[in-house]
C-alpha cells in the first residue's frame, strides 16, 4: 500500500515537473520578456497547488488507512480478550479472576482508563470489590462494604438508579461530597458508571470506569462500557446459579441422610458410618459399641399434650444425647422415639457404661417446653465389637433385644435391624 501511494505521488510531481519545465521552455522561446516571465509565473504556481493538493489528498488517505488499521486493530484485541473471559467462565475459574481479566482487557484496549467492578452482597444491602487492578489499595478498601446509596458517589446512583450515569468532574458532583478527599488522593477527576442488570433487570453489580482527567465517554467507550457490564453480567450470574445449584444439591443430599425433625443422621446414614467403623476397629483391633435407646412414656406425650409438644421433645432429647458422647460418635434417629448411639474406637466396655448411665440420667431430668414440664425415661441395650458380633446387622440385633429386656417387654422385635 505505502509503495503504490509513493509511485502515485511520484508520478504526479514527475507530470507537474513536466508542465512546469514546458512551460518554461515556452515562456524562453516567446519574444517578449515581461509575458514570458509571467507565463513561468504561473507554471510555477500551477504546480505548486498540484503538489499540495497531491500531498492533502495523500495525508487523508494515510489517516483513513490508520484509522481503520487502528479500529481493526483494537476490534480485534477486543475480540481476543472476550474470547478469554468466556473460556473463563466455561471453565467455571474463580469469579473474582474472571472479573479481573475483563477489567484488564478493557484496561489493555483503553490505557488512559481505570476500571473497577463492583459486585453487590448477597443482602443486595452493600459493594463488595470484585475487581480493580489498576486502583490505588486504600482506595479499594475504603470503597469495599459501602452501603448502596444513590448518593454515594456515581457507582451509587448508577446502582440505586438502574441506569448509566457519568460524572465529568468529581471535584464538583455534589454526590462525591464525602468521597471527594479520597478520589482526590487516588488521582480520579471523572467517573462513569454501568449497571449490571441480569434478565430480570436484578441489580448484580456496576462495572465503573475511571479518568484522571476531565471527561465524557465517547461512542466508542460507550460500547466497551456496555459489552464489558453485559459481560460481567454472564459471569455474576452463571456462578449465581452453580452455587445455588451446588447448595440444592448439597441441601438434597443432607436431606437424604438425615432426620428432617432433629436434624441428626438417618437410618441409612448410621448404617453407612457403622460399617465404616467396623472396616476401621477390624484393621487396628479396635473396640466399638452400638446403642440403641428408646423413650419412656413418650406416647402419652402425644396423647396428651400434641404432636407438636411431642416433636419439640425429640429435639431436645437429640440435643442431650448429643451433649453426652463425643464428636467423633454418631447419634442417629431411625424412627419415632428411637435413637442409636455409635461409640467409635472406645478402650473397654466400661467407656460404654458411663456414656449409657450418663445418657439415662440427662434424659430423666425434667424437660421444659413452653410452659410445661414432662418427665420422662428412657431404656438403652449395647452390643460391642468384636466380643458380641462381627458384623453389622448381628450388633445391631443384639442391642435391640438388649434394649427391650432392659425396658421389661417381650423381645418379639429383637429380630428387626437397622
Amino acid at each position: 500500500m505505502n509503495n503504490v501511494r509513493r509511485i502515485a505521488v511520484g508520478s504526479l510531481m514527475i507530470v507537474c515537473g513536466g508542465l512546469i519545465a514546458h512551460s518554461v521552455h515556452s515562456a524562453v522561446s516567446a519574444p517578449t520578456a515581461p509575458t514570458n516571465w509571467l507565463y513561468i509565473g504561473m507554471a510555477v504556481f500551477s504546480g505548486i497547488l498540484l503538489i499540495a493538493a497531491a500531498g492533502l489528498h495523500t495525508y487523508r488517505i494515510n489517516s483513513k488507512l490508520h484509522n481503520m488499521v487502528r479500529l481493526m486493530r483494537s476490534a480485534d484485541v477486543q475480540q481476543r480478550n472476550h474470547n478469554l473471559v468466556l473460556a473463563q467462565i466455561a471453565a467455571d475459574d474463580p469469579l473474582d479472576e474472571i472479573l479481573t481479566s475483563l477489567v484488564q482487557g478493557v484496561e489493555h484496549i483503553k490505557p488512559e482508563l481505570k476500571c473497577s467492578i463492583l459486585r453487590i452482597d448477597a443482602d443486595q444491602q452493600h459493594f463488595i470489590v470484585a475487581a480493580a487492578p489498576s486502583l490505588p489499595e486504600f482506595y479499594n478498601d475504603a470503597i469495599n462494604g459501602l452501603a448502596i446509596d444513590a448518593t454515594l458517589g456515581t457507582f451509587g446512583a448508577a446502582a440505586a438508579n438502574g441506569r448509566r450515569v457519568t460524572t465529568t468532574a468529581i471535584q464538583s458532583d455534589p454526590n462525591w461530597s464525602g468521597l471527594r478527599e479520597l478520589a482526590t488522593r487516588a488521582g480520579l477527576v471523572s467517573c462513569w458508571a454501568e449497571p449490571i442488570l441480569n434478565r430480570s433487570l436484578s441489580l448484580l453489580g456496576v462495572f465503573v470506569i475511571y479518568k484522571t482527567h476531565c471527561s465524557e465517554p465517547d461512542n466508542d467507550e460507550i460500547k466497551i462500557i456496555e459489552e464489558s457490564a453485559y459481560l460481567a453480567e454472564i459471569a455474576i450470574e452463571r456462578k449465581l446459579s452453580l452455587e445455588a445449584l451446588r447448595k440444592s444439591e448439597e441441601l438434597h443430599r443432607i436431606m437424604a441422610q438425615h432426620d428432617s425433625l432433629t436434624g441428626l443422621p438417618n437410618r441409612a446414614l448410621f448404617a453407612d458410618r457403622l460399617q465404616q467403623a467396623l472396616s476401621y476397629c477390624k484393621r487396628h483391633q479396635r473396640v466399638l459399641a452400638v446403642m440403641l435407646l428408646d423413650l419412656d412414656k413418650f406416647k402419652p406425650v402425644n396423647d396428651h399434650y400434641g404432636h407438636a409438644i411431642g416433636d419439640e421433645l425429640l429435639k431436645q432429647v437429640a440435643q442431650r444425647l448429643l451433649a453426652c458422647v463425643r464428636s467423633s460418635d454418631t447419634v442417629a434417629r431411625i424412627g419415632g422415639d428411637e435413637f442409636v448411639i455409635l461409640l467409635h474406637q472406645i478402650d473397654d466396655l466400661s467407656q460404654a457404661n458411663i456414656v449409657s448411665e450418663k445418657i439415662a440420667q440427662v434424659l430423666n431430668r425434667e424437660f421444659y417446653i413452653g410452659t410445661q414440664e414432662i418427665l420422662i425415661g428412657c431404656s438403652i441395650g449395647a452390643a460391642f465389637y468384636p466380643q458380641d458380633a462381627q458384623e453389622a446387622h448381628e450388633l445391631t440385633q443384639i442391642a435391640d433385644q438388649r434394649m427391650y429386656l432392659n425396658k421389661g417387654l417381650s423381645p418379639s422385635r429383637a429380630a428387626q435391624s437397622l
